[in-house]
């Protein structure tokens, strides 16, 4: 299906199941919502409706042009369109690195319409800077599948490369010419404050793999300690950047049993710690 955002651009989602309880999936850079299929291929479906979207730029989405349209902020208003066009509520909102980072802004002005979120290889919500070089660096993989290859088999080291991994790195090769840089600059220019963080009182779960080479522990902590509703960090051992395509059963287990949760009782024991 697709839902056209406030700015006209197409944005192209799968649904899957048919349950009673929504989960919205928000892939990250160099992605589009394949790299969520085996994990929500595990889940129950008469339990979940699931909606993988494709971000801007990715997958069967529009391909804008200009590099602005690639904020973080932009991207989280999508989201909202995406939200209200589907006329969600009480939605599980799980999102990974770039997409971690949109569902988080997203969540900061949304809360009310969530149940859950669940953040995945979060980045810095004070900015993750990229060297010039680096710049330089993706701007090469427009033109080189070799090099793309290699960049992606970083963020997921404990995947082989099976067919799937190829056809995310022609998922990734197919993206708007513009997201190969765009969606660095985005990360390095999002920031999202403590006090925003602090008004995050939902149920919110993070996950990490103990092998990352682009988002820190530290980072993780951080995030842990400044949203309330954060009140655990899953570690996947011998994990990179992407648990749900390099333990895609630990993710769903993990992810079923926090979603699983009596959140009412929570919210209420929570509110009579107050």
């Amino acid at each position: 299906m697709r839902l056209t955002t406030t700015d006209g651009i197409s944005i192209h989602i799968r649904r899957q199941g048919a349950g009673p309880e929504p989960i919205l999936f928000v892939h990250g850079s160099f992605a589009s919502s394949r790299w969520w299929m085996p994990a929500t291929a595990l889940l129950p479906p008469a339990a979940f409706t699931t909606y993988l979207v494709d971000l801007r730029g990715c997958g069967d989405s529009d391909r804008p042009a200009d590099p602005a349209g690639y904020s973080v902020e932009r991207q989280a208003h999508d989201i909202a369109a995406v939200v209200d066009g589907l006329g969600l509520t009480g939605l599980h909102l799980v999102g990974h690195s770039l997409g971690a980072a949109i569902a988080l802004t997203y969540a900061a002005d949304h809360a009310h319409r969530l149940r859950s979120l669940t953040l995945v290889s979060t980045p810095s919500p004070e900015g993750t800077p990229t060297p010039s070089a680096g710049y330089d660096l993706l701007a090469r993989m427009r033109d080189d599948r070799g090099l793309l290859a290699q960049a992606l088999a970083a963020v997921m080291p404990a995947r082989p490369p099976d067919p799937l991994f190829q056809q995310l790195v022609t998922d990734a090769a197919n993206q708007a010419p513009a997201a190969f840089t765009a969606s660095a600059q985005a990360l390095e220019n999002w920031r999202l404050a403590r006090e925003a963080r602090a008004r995050l009182r939902l149920p919110v779960l993070l996950m990490w793999g103990e092998r990352d080479q682009y988002v820190e522990r530290s980072v993780q902590n951080q995030l842990l300690l400044s949203i309330p509703g954060a009140n655990n960090l899953e570690v996947f051992q011998g994990c990179g950047h992407s648990p749900m395509l390099e333990r895609t059963e630990g993710f769903v287990q993990a992810l079923l049993e926090f979603i699983g949760q009596d959140f009412e009782t929570y919210a209420a024991l929570r509110d009579m710690g107050e």
